[in-house]
């Protein structure tokens, strides 16, 4: 079987899949990796085969005559401004409740989502062709995947990234399709794809809310997955060790203001009799600058690795640190300024295995933070809870499990090919 993937070109969009496309590849499966150039160094670091497809990013937008603005919430608005703070935990189950602001930031990143679709679809329906793939494999945010597979007559399978409930950027979780993604479906004389023909979905049932799909739900067993150097360091904390992680790309899209909640927070954490582990990005250890003594800085190492012998992890509630964190065992304290972060986060405190606060009160009380970490620490709940959640995540169907069920579903969808649906 020949097993395409593609995704959004993010890296956070990519290593979630990066552990499913090994284990195609030790099942004897043929896998290539097809995205924009500016993942190419991403993929090739990753151990999977790729292939450049399209422009990049900027120039598409370019291209296309749109100036990219991060959707409000984020570097648009004050980083610890309320306004786009007014969601529910549960908003995924009922969409229809969000106010006009978070519906326009979703409906924001679809239209983005599309422009960065367009810009490569012909070159990978061309290479789907020319490849003879049997299956594509995309996450929510790329378009282009669902609409190259409509094209080739072959079935997709789109993956999630760990966030509960599915995540629907091509319908802004409204009851249809935003046009620009029907549009693509339509502009390379091919069916839309409202459902995929399979959803992969690593988020633990503790931790998700009811799914409604017409298509099969793949439960998988997150596999975190990070290339890198372990700092010598790691294994030996000599106090409880506390992880603070903003994400590699998070800082971006919060903007500059973020550091100043950064500073303070570590200053109040270093008060603390803990071993303070910042995992950051390059760009924001730089922009830090100096730092209290004692304090340990690990950039580019695989947050699994450092998350094995932490305490507590503090950080933003995107998916990849959340899941890591989770299958690890560790307690969270998540400190969240976007909507899907906001639901993920939400429900591991929901279920004990962490605590969560909106970035503006964070913002307002540095000391509120500390104190929520405090407790983290000191109560056995806490740590029970999270002990629970891994064992879970533990036991959910592996990436080789999954392989084997997807060979299945090729076969029956024919020789590889199937209708347009």
């Amino acid at each position: 079987m020949r097993v395409l993937i593609t995704m959004f070109p993010w890296e956070p969009h990519y290593y979630p899949v990066v552990p499913l496309g090994w284990a195609f590849q030790l099942a004897g499966h043929e896998v290539r990796v097809a995205s924009m150039p500016t993942m190419t160094d991403v993929v090739r670091r990753s151990g999977l085969p790729g292939a450049s497809v399209g422009p990049d990013p900027l120039e598409a937008f370019t291209s296309a005559g749109v100036t990219f603005v991060p959707p409000k919430g984020s570097t648009t608005r004050g980083a610890a401004d309320p306004e786009y703070q007014d969601w529910p935990d549960d908003w995924p189950v009922r969409p229809a409740g969000l106010g006009e602001l978070i519906s326009s930031y979703f409906a924001k990143i679809g239209f983005y989502s599309a422009t960065m679709a367009e810009a490569h679809l012909a070159d990978l329906i061309r290479y789907g062709r020319d490849w003879r793939a049997d299956l594509i494999i995309h996450d929510p945010a790329q378009f282009a995947g669902p609409v190259a597979a409509s094209a080739l007559g072959i079935p997709n399978v789109r993956y999630l990234l760990g966030y509960p409930g599915l995540m629907r950027i091509d319908t802004c979780y409204g009851p249809d399709p935003v046009p620009e993604y029907v549009r693509l479906f339509r502009q390379f004389g091919c069916q839309p794809r409202i459902e995929p023909t399979a959803w992969i979905d690593p988020c633990p049932p503790s931790m998700q809310f009811a799914l409604t799909s017409g298509s099969p739900v793949l439960p998988m067993r997150y596999v975190p997955y990070g290339a890198g150097a372990i700092p010598g360091w790691a294994d030996q904390p000599d106090r409880p060790r506390v992880c603070l992680s903003w994400g590699h790309t998070q800082p971006g899209w919060d903007g500059r203001g973020i550091l100043s909640f950064v500073r303070e927070l570590v200053a109040a954490i270093s008060r603390l009799d803990v071993q303070l582990v910042l995992a950051i990005s390059p760009a924001m250890a730089e922009q830090l600058g100096e730092l209290p003594a004692g304090i340990k800085v690990a950039v580019g190492a695989p947050m699994n690795a450092l998350l094995a012998s932490c305490a507590a992890v503090i950080h933003h509630g995107g998916p990849g640190t959340t899941m890591a964190a989770s299958s690890a065992g560790v307690p969270q304290l998540m400190v969240t300024n976007h909507p899907h972060n906001s639901a993920i986060a939400a429900r591991v405190a929901a279920i004990g295995a962490g605590a969560h606060l909106r970035l503006h009160e964070a913002a307002m009380s540095v000391e509120r933070v500390r104190d929520t970490l405090v407790a983290l620490l000191e109560q056995p709940s806490y740590h029970q809870a999270a002990g629970a959640l891994r064992r879970e995540i533990a036991g959910q169907p592996g990436p080789a499990d999954i392989v084997a069920e997807l060979d299945q579903l090729v076969t029956r969808c024919g020789d590889g090919r199937m209708a347009a649906v």
